[in-house]
């Protein structure tokens, strides 16, 4: 569990999970009831993606004021780096609280009062993973968004199995922010493929989630339309690139 730094020409890019998600385990019994419901996606690689939308949950059943963030951190596993992992932090009744898509809720043992301080907040976290040393660790604030509409002439998205866990993503997502779900196709190995995406802003920094890759945030902030700096995003990722075309977003997932 590690961020990596990549960089595309103009670009750097964290990979903040390749493989968070590969394990989905019963939610944690706590002795509270949990701040909001919460129905997971069970997307591929969505640890990041899932916590956005789990704080989007947090602040629909209690107003935009409530306090959400998400903890991100790398790893390095038995001195091996391994993929990095994200989870959500909020605040409800004088309680600072977890939601991690392989733990499901946890109430942390941190004061309300040092919710601002990522170590400690990550502390508790991590335990859930004494394999795990955590990097870096981070807490991202998303600001005020709202959803907006593809431009005209985008084309229906495909059924195709392995593209449903990208619309899922899109549908939960778009309902607080833009989002930019886009068909990729690349020559890999030969063949030409298609596959789906989702680009997205938070934390001030342009988003490219994929079921394959998980989440990537690059250090740029930009519309979520811009078609020449989604190429050169989706390129960094993928090799073989040969073409990246807007969808219409799916109807907004449970």
């Amino acid at each position: 569990m590690n961020i990596a730094e990549t960089r595309a020409p103009f670009l750097a890019a964290r990979t903040i999970a390749a493989a968070c998600a590969a394990l989905a385990v019963a939610a944690s019994v706590v002795a509270q009831p949990p701040p909001c419901n919460y129905s997971p996606m069970g997307v591929a690689n969505g640890c990041f993606v899932e916590s956005v939308a789990c704080l989007d949950a947090f602040h629909e059943a209690i107003g935009g004021d409530g306090w959400g963030r998400v903890l991100l951190w790398g790893a390095r596993e038995e001195e091996v780096m391994v993929a990095g992992h994200a989870v959500a932090v909020l605040v409800a009744a004088d309680a600072l609280w977890c939601w991690d898509v392989n733990h499901g809720w946890m109430r942390l043992p941190v004061p309300e009062a040092r919710r601002g301080d990522a170590a400690a907040v990550a502390a508790p976290v991590v335990a859930n993973y004494p394999r795990v040393t955590a990097l870096y660790p981070m807490l991202w604030d998303d600001g005020g968004q709202a959803p907006e509409a593809p431009p005209p002439g985008a084309e229906p998205a495909g059924e195709a199995s392995g593209r449903q866990d990208a619309q899922q993503a899109a549908a939960r997502l778009s309902r607080h922010r833009p989002v930019n779900l886009i068909e990729i196709i690349r020559l890999k190995d030969g063949e030409t493929r298609t596959s789906e995406a989702i680009v997205f802003v938070f934390g001030g920094r342009m988003c490219v989630y994929s079921p394959e890759t998980g989440t990537i945030t690059f250090h740029v902030r930009s519309s979520v339309w811009n078609v020449r700096l989604t190429l050169e995003m989706v390129r960094s990722i993928f090799p073989g690139v040969q073409r990246v075309r807007t969808l219409a977003l799916p109807e907004s997932g449970g």
